[in-house]
């Protein structure tokens, strides 16, 4: 795996717990591991009296995600231990960062030629079984037509002259 260039920003997950620890924007993967050990290895009645308005399940939380950033950025993409460069965020400028937009602009990076062709991706190839259905529902309307016709009676209507009104008779089929 090549090295990562340029000044890489990381989101969502490890931007909250880099936060919680006071890393944002920028800290060195050496100041998050210090600050999960610190955490890991506190007295658990000491920090849900410390954080006592974070909910229990994100205090329990931390201590994995600390260890996790330091292993996938360090283990995982070949950063430094003492490298700053790495920026913790979840918004540049006025827009939102998070996982969905980054898988995005990974999507469209590696490969713009096939944007359209794309679709099927995201909304699924299932042109023939959407025909399929609707073939079938206007064969079952055309049916119950049908149907319908031949369940009416036939009837046969003559004006009578000599009585002077209608005489309704039933047409056999």
């Amino acid at each position: 795996m090549p090295a990562l260039q340029g000044k890489p920003i990381v989101v969502d997950n490890f931007f909250y717990t880099s936060e919680f620890f006071g890393a944002v924007p920028k800290a060195s993967l050496l100041d998050i591991e210090a600050a999960g050990r610190h955490y890991c290895e506190g007295d658990w009645a000491n920090l849900k009296d410390e954080y006592h308005g974070i909910d229990e399940m994100d205090l329990l939380r931390y201590c994995f995600s600390s260890a996790f950033i330091v292993a996938f950025l360090h283990d995982g993409l070949g950063i430094s231990m003492d490298d700053k460069r790495v920026g913790f965020a979840n918004q540049m400028g006025s827009a939102p960062l998070d996982w969905t937009l980054g898988a995005f602009i990974k999507q469209v990076a590696e490969d713009p030629e096939k944007g359209p062709d794309n679709v099927a991706h995201i909304i699924g190839d299932d042109t023939v079984t959407y025909l399929s259905l609707f073939a079938i529902l206007c064969l079952v309307i055309l049916a119950a037509l049908i149907m319908s016709n031949f369940r009416k009676p036939q009837f046969k209507t003559v004006y009578d002259l000599e009585k002077g009104c209608y005489i309704v008779t039933r047409v056999p089929r």
